[in-house]
């Protein structure tokens, strides 16, 4: 089981990775507004735990267990933002920050109602 913060770091790694296979330190901390340090130091905890493959100092790439999970975090993103700014009518800035803490914690029960409404309501994901 990751934590929030490492669940971050997956999320921000796939973000900074669609356009292209692989990432840097420094974009990631950029990305999410933290120290190279603090990168460092979740890259070599996602690495232990096969999330990530990275050369000393060289390229982040996720594997494709990182990958999976990262793919299901930056969904549950998603849809939490749609549910938030489309159905409860909360502005973009308040939704984005709602659902950076919402995805974390939000059980499967109540992701899939939020989907379910998210559909009935013809509102793509």
């Amino acid at each position: 089981m990751l934590t929030k913060s490492l669940e971050d770091y997956l999320e921000a790694i796939k973000i900074l990775t669609l356009n292209k296979k692989v990432t840097r330190v420094k974009e990631i901390s950029e990305f999410l507004e933290v120290k190279s340090s603090s990168v460092v130091s979740a890259l070599n905890i996602l690495k232990d735990k096969g999330y990530i493959k990275q050369e000393k100092y060289g390229y982040i790439e996720l594997t494709e267990t990182g990958d999976k999970e990262a793919v299901k975090i930056l969904s549950k993103h998603r849809i939490v933002m749609k549910f938030l700014v489309n159905i409860l009518k909360v502005s973009e800035n308040t939704a984005k920050n709602d659902a950076c803490k919402i995805e974390h914690i939000i059980s499967e029960e109540t992701l899939k109602k939020m989907i379910l409404l998210l559909n009935r309501k013809k509102i793509t994901i």
